[in-house]
Protein backbone atom coordinates (compact mmCIF):
# COMPACT_ATOMS: atom_id res chain seq x y z
CA UNK A 1 0.00 0.00 0.00
CA UNK A 2 1.50 3.18 -0.56
CA UNK A 3 1.71 6.16 1.68
CA UNK A 4 -1.74 7.74 0.71
CA UNK A 5 -3.38 4.03 1.11
CA UNK A 6 -4.42 3.47 -2.28
CA UNK A 7 -3.88 -0.02 -3.66
CA UNK A 8 -0.93 -1.04 -5.56
CA UNK A 9 -1.48 -0.80 -9.11
CA UNK A 10 -2.43 -4.62 -10.74
CA UNK A 11 0.59 -5.44 -13.11
CA UNK A 12 -0.63 -5.82 -17.08
CA UNK A 13 -1.51 -9.80 -17.83
CA UNK A 14 0.94 -11.51 -19.54
CA UNK A 15 0.57 -11.77 -23.44
CA UNK A 16 0.68 -15.82 -24.57
CA UNK A 17 3.36 -15.48 -25.83
CA UNK A 18 5.22 -13.88 -22.95
CA UNK A 19 3.84 -16.91 -20.80
CA UNK A 20 5.45 -19.60 -22.83
CA UNK A 21 8.66 -17.45 -22.84
CA UNK A 22 8.39 -17.61 -19.04
CA UNK A 23 7.57 -21.19 -19.03
CA UNK A 24 9.86 -22.39 -21.50
CA UNK A 25 12.82 -20.19 -19.39
CA UNK A 26 11.71 -21.35 -16.05
CA UNK A 27 11.88 -25.18 -17.29
CA UNK A 28 15.59 -25.18 -18.33
CA UNK A 29 16.86 -23.40 -15.40
CA UNK A 30 14.19 -25.59 -12.82
CA UNK A 31 13.32 -21.92 -11.48
CA UNK A 32 9.61 -23.62 -10.57
CA UNK A 33 7.86 -24.85 -8.22
CA UNK A 34 4.46 -26.07 -6.73
CA UNK A 35 3.22 -25.02 -4.47
CA UNK A 36 1.46 -27.35 -1.06
CA UNK A 37 -2.00 -27.60 -2.74
CA UNK A 38 -0.83 -28.34 -6.00
CA UNK A 39 1.68 -31.04 -4.26
CA UNK A 40 -0.33 -32.61 -1.75
CA UNK A 41 -3.92 -31.83 -2.07
CA UNK A 42 -5.86 -34.35 -4.03
CA UNK A 43 -3.85 -37.71 -4.38
CA UNK A 44 -6.93 -39.08 -5.99
CA UNK A 45 -6.27 -37.65 -8.86
CA UNK A 46 -3.00 -39.48 -9.34
CA UNK A 47 -0.84 -36.42 -10.94
CA UNK A 48 2.46 -36.30 -10.96
CA UNK A 49 5.40 -33.51 -10.88
CA UNK A 50 6.58 -35.94 -13.92
CA UNK A 51 2.96 -34.94 -15.99
CA UNK A 52 3.14 -31.62 -15.10
CA UNK A 53 6.51 -31.08 -15.95
CA UNK A 54 5.44 -32.36 -19.51
CA UNK A 55 2.40 -30.71 -19.85
CA UNK A 56 4.18 -27.50 -19.57
CA UNK A 57 6.77 -28.80 -21.98
CA UNK A 58 4.48 -29.80 -24.58
CA UNK A 59 4.36 -26.78 -26.97
CA UNK A 60 0.85 -27.51 -28.02
CA UNK A 61 -0.31 -26.45 -24.30
CA UNK A 62 -3.61 -23.99 -24.81
CA UNK A 63 -3.81 -20.68 -22.44
CA UNK A 64 -7.59 -21.12 -21.73
CA UNK A 65 -8.33 -18.12 -19.48
CA UNK A 66 -6.56 -15.82 -17.17
CA UNK A 67 -7.35 -14.25 -13.63
CA UNK A 68 -6.45 -12.14 -10.74
CA UNK A 69 -6.58 -13.54 -7.13
CA UNK A 70 -4.85 -12.99 -4.52
CA UNK A 71 -2.53 -10.05 -6.26
CA UNK A 72 -1.38 -12.02 -8.71
CA UNK A 73 -2.23 -13.33 -12.07
CA UNK A 74 -3.40 -16.81 -12.72
CA UNK A 75 -3.09 -18.54 -15.82
CA UNK A 76 -5.43 -21.61 -16.94
CA UNK A 77 -3.25 -23.90 -19.18
CA UNK A 78 -4.74 -27.18 -20.96
CA UNK A 79 -2.44 -29.50 -21.91
CA UNK A 80 -2.11 -33.28 -21.90
CA UNK A 81 -0.19 -35.42 -19.35
CA UNK A 82 2.86 -38.14 -19.66
CA UNK A 83 0.13 -40.66 -21.07
CA UNK A 84 -1.69 -38.71 -23.36
CA UNK A 85 -4.77 -37.57 -21.05
CA UNK A 86 -5.94 -34.24 -20.37
CA UNK A 87 -4.46 -31.71 -17.93
CA UNK A 88 -5.27 -28.99 -16.39
CA UNK A 89 -2.16 -26.88 -14.79
CA UNK A 90 -3.04 -23.23 -12.97
CA UNK A 91 0.09 -21.26 -12.72
CA UNK A 92 1.03 -17.79 -11.11
CA UNK A 93 3.70 -16.29 -12.94
CA UNK A 94 6.44 -14.75 -11.21
CA UNK A 95 7.76 -12.24 -14.51
CA UNK A 96 10.17 -10.14 -12.54
CA UNK A 97 12.25 -13.20 -11.70
CA UNK A 98 11.31 -15.40 -14.62
CA UNK A 99 9.50 -17.81 -12.27
CA UNK A 100 6.26 -19.66 -11.78
CA UNK A 101 4.48 -21.54 -9.44
CA UNK A 102 1.97 -24.63 -9.92
CA UNK A 103 -0.99 -23.68 -7.96
CA UNK A 104 -3.32 -26.82 -8.74
CA UNK A 105 -3.60 -29.52 -10.99
CA UNK A 106 -6.80 -31.91 -12.02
Amino acid sequence: MSIHGEAPQRPPCLSEQALRELIRYALEKSYYCECPHAENDHPERNISADDVLHGLDNEDWKLESTEWRNNSWRYRIKTVDVEGEELTIIVRAIPGFKRFEVVTRW
